[in-house]
């Protein structure tokens, strides 16, 4: 693992040499753990065993990270759907990942009025674990949980308290500069939990535009922030370029690139690359995903009613160089609604990504052709309903797809909203979809976030 974390092909720089230290997989957030072993047949059945940890962790955990294998974290206490009677707030546990047993936990001081949905997190490469939640950021010590530094950052547009840092990136240039976009609340809106993005905005007025900042790795201080030219829901991704940094994002309206320069200390939007990647009706995409030199973009991480997610490639170099694919179809039926709470997944060493919608339903596996960003649609899976990203992992011969399985047993998609629906764990033939192994049903996790081998 540290030779691969040293590899600055595989977008690991200056996080910690360890299997989850990303808060998604790497900088890229591809999905791909292939330091990660698949220890059953690729091809056969397998037998899942399962451990449930005796040990509460109230408010619902919302991120897990790792800064090796006996040193695992989580961040809980601030979820998507508000859990009602939870009001201890946000709050960081270290844990046990053999028993589940808590070592530490620390409450995280928040503003008065914040508004609180999933923030983020990452085990940096000096073991530190960062955490960005509201428009904070906190350094805790990992034996002690001790939080050593914390500053609040400058939201440009809107209020701190309705603002809420997410998408913890790592920039790969010498220091490890920390980089982050705020989510947004439509001002004076009371609403908790992510709903509010969209949900605030008939009575409230539209969300503030997003501010993207960069932050000293060590102080915590704020080096440089921007206001963007639209509101961002997703988080996002960090690719070297040269001496630079590029960092994508999809928009409400097109796609982004913002480039860090750790010379002159700016950041800077980059108005030549600004690509259409929504067609009417769709909602904003959740964070793109690379291959190569192709930024994959979906749709629909805000709820569309009348048109399904598709795929839309773009090459870094022509934000004019665009293809598409929507293997769902595009209009959806009438009273049918689409979202994807969490980004598709890739695996470049074969030339595959994975596409998924919660509210329809439905996996497809995606080969894209790396010269020409011609996409076909290798197998589906109409029966596999996951909220999560796609975890790849197993040598690239025999490779599996892992994610959640939403028990389709009595489920509506009201249970969505009330934390009623149950899951298993499913692992899929990478090469053809078909299921090789999966666990018992259990109660559910929190939506739009991955298994952690």
């Amino acid at each position: 693992m540290r030779a691969y974390a040293k590899d600055p092909a595989n977008n690991f720089t200056n996080y910690a040499a360890a299997i989850g230290a990303p808060e998604v997989t790497d900088a890229i957030h591809s999905g791909l753990q292939p330091c990660a072993t698949f220890t059953g047949r690729a091809k056969g059945a397998n037998q899942v065993a399962q451990f449930t940890t005796s040990q509460s962790y109230p408010g619902g955990v919302q991120i897990v990270t790792f800064g090796g294998p006996d040193s695992a974290f989580l961040l809980a206490g601030a979820p998507g759907t508000p859990i009602p009677g939870y009001t201890d707030g946000p709050y960081v546990a270290r844990f046990d990942p053999a028993t589940g047993d808590q070592i530490w936990r620390t409450y995280l001081p928040m503003l008065t009025g914040q508004w609180l949905l999933p923030g983020s997190m990452a085990v940096v490469k000096d073991g530190s674990v960062d955490v960005a939640i509201g428009p904070r950021v906190y350094k805790l010590d990992p034996s002690t949980g001790a939080i050593t530094a914390w500053v609040q950052q400058p939201i440009l547009d809107g209020e701190p308290e309705d603002a809420n840092l997410d998408g913890f990136a790592v920039a790969p240039d010498a220091r490890g500069t920390i980089l982050l976009k705020s989510q947004t609340r439509s001002p004076g809106c009371p609403t908790q939990g992510s709903g509010a993005m969209s949900g605030c905005i008939d009575q409230y007025g539209p969300q503030p535009f997003t501010t993207f900042v960069a932050v000293d790795p060590v102080t915590l201080e704020n080096i440089a922030a921007i206001e963007l030219d639209q509101s961002v829901t997703a988080r996002p991704i960090v690719v070297p370029h040269g001496k630079k940094t590029y960092i994508y994002l999809s928009g409400a309206t097109h796609g982004v690139r913002i480039i860090w320069d750790p010379k002159a200390r700016t950041l800077t939007q980059d108005a030549s690359w600004a690509p259409s990647y929504l067609l009417p009706g769709q909602g904003a995409g959740d964070a793109p995903v690379l291959m190569g030199q192709w930024v994959i973009f979906n749709s629909n991480a805000i709820t569309s009613t009348t048109m399904h997610i598709c795929a839309v490639v773009v090459r870094q170099s022509d934000d004019s160089d665009v293809h598409r694919v929507c293997p769902w179809g595009t209009a959806l039926p009438g009273g049918a609604s689409s979202e994807a709470p969490a980004s598709f997944s890739t695996d470049p060493e074969n030339n595959m990504f994975f596409m998924q919608d919660l509210l329809v339903g439905g996996v497809f596996g995606v080969h894209l052709d790396q010269a020409t960003g011609a996409m076909e649609v290798r197998w589906s899976r109409p029966d596999w309903r996951t909220s999560d990203y796609l975890v790849t992992m197993g040598s690239a011969k025999d490779r599996v797809v892992i994610s959640q399985y939403i028990d389709p047993t009595g489920f509506t998609v009201a249970d969505l909203f009330t934390n009623g629906w149950r899951e298993s764990v499913l692992w899929a033939s990478e090469a053809t979809g078909a299921t090789v192994a999966q666990s018992a049903v259990n109660g559910p996790t929190s939506l739009g976030w991955m298994p952690m081998p």
